[in-house]
C-alpha cells in the first residue's frame, strides 16, 4: 500500500497543484471583475452627485426668475 503511494506521489501532487492554481486563477478573475465594477460603481455615484447638484443649482437660478 505505501509503495502504491509512494509512487503514485507525485502524481496526486502534480494533479492537485494544478487544481489549486485553476482555482486560485478562477478567484483572481472573479475578483478582478468584481473591483472594476465596483470603480465603475464609484464613478457612476461621483457624476450622479455632481449632477444633482446642478440641478439643484438651475432649479434655484429658476426659482429667482
Amino acid at each position: 500500500m505505501t509503495k502504491i503511494l509512494i509512487d503514485y506521489a507525485p502524481y496526486l501532487a502534480s494533479i492537485i497543484a494544478g487544481i489549486v492554481a485553476y482555482l486560485s486563477f478562477i478567484e483572481s478573475k472573479r475578483k478582478t471583475r468584481h473591483d472594476e465594477l465596483h470603480d465603475l460603481y464609484d464613478e457612476i455615484k461621483t457624476d450622479n452627485n455632481r449632477l444633482r447638484k446642478e440641478n439643484d443649482k438651475l432649479k434655484k437660478e429658476l426659482d429667482k426668475k
